[in-house]
């Protein structure tokens, strides 16, 4: 039977979901919670892309708490069918989400040929088994996040240093926030920073 979390705010609030058993590792409540309580009202009617889904945890929270449109990439079939069975328990409306059963690098092609653009982007790799360097080139080079949107990347907190010094040139570092084992990177476009200033080590809360 699949483990179970619930939903921390907004229109779901309380209301559980399942996650992925086994190796898979889903955002804590005290990160998603630090998470939606920096992006505020800011999400109502944003879009919202959660890229390495798996059943969809953060993703649903962003719907939850009122993104106009939320997509969901991930590759596995298995995670897939547990964010399909949240998605029908949750009563979510048709039209305000999508689902994109793909490899997250053909996943970006593909947005970035229909021209898609999101507010928010929310990366969320296995810890051990992705370059960070490389995801984040990726969603760069993809030029999906809208002009003045927030690129949002959670790490291992030992791994937040590397991720930081591996930053692409296009990326400014905004702010970092660490909760116990955890750490929550955001980035904005670095032509769209208002100091476009040589990146400093990012305001950082610890928790």
């Amino acid at each position: 039977m699949s483990p179970e979390l619930k939903i921390i705010g907004g229109k779901w609030r309380s209301r559980k979901i399942s996650s992925m058993p086994g190796a898979y590792r889903p955002t804590t409540g005290i990160v998603k919670k630090s998470l939606f309580d920096i992006l505020g009202a800011d999400i109502i009617d944003s879009s919202f892309l959660d890229l390495f889904a798996g059943s969809g945890a953060v993703g649903l929270e962003a719907m939850s708490r009122g993104a106009g449109m939320v997509s969901f990439v991930e590759q596995s079939l298995s995670a897939v069918n547990i964010l399909k069975e949240n998605l029908e328990r949750l009563g979510a409306e048709k039209g305000t989400y999508e689902i994109i059963w793909q490899d997250y690098i053909k996943a970006l092609n593909d947005l970035r040929n229909k021209q898609s653009t999101f507010d928010y982007i929310f990366v969320d790799p296995p810890y051990h088994d992705t370059l960070p360097h490389r995801i984040l080139g990726d969603v760069a080079f993809a030029r999906i996040l809208a002009n003045d949107g927030l690129l949002i990347y959670e790490a291992a907190r030992n791994d937040a240093r590397g991720v930081l010094e591996k930053t692409p040139p296009e990326l400014y570092p905004l702010r970092e926030v660490d909760h116990g084992g955890t750490a929550i990177l955001l980035f904005r476009w670095r032509d769209t920073h208002p100091d476009n200033a040589d990146t400093e080590k990012p305001e950082m809360e610890n928790s």
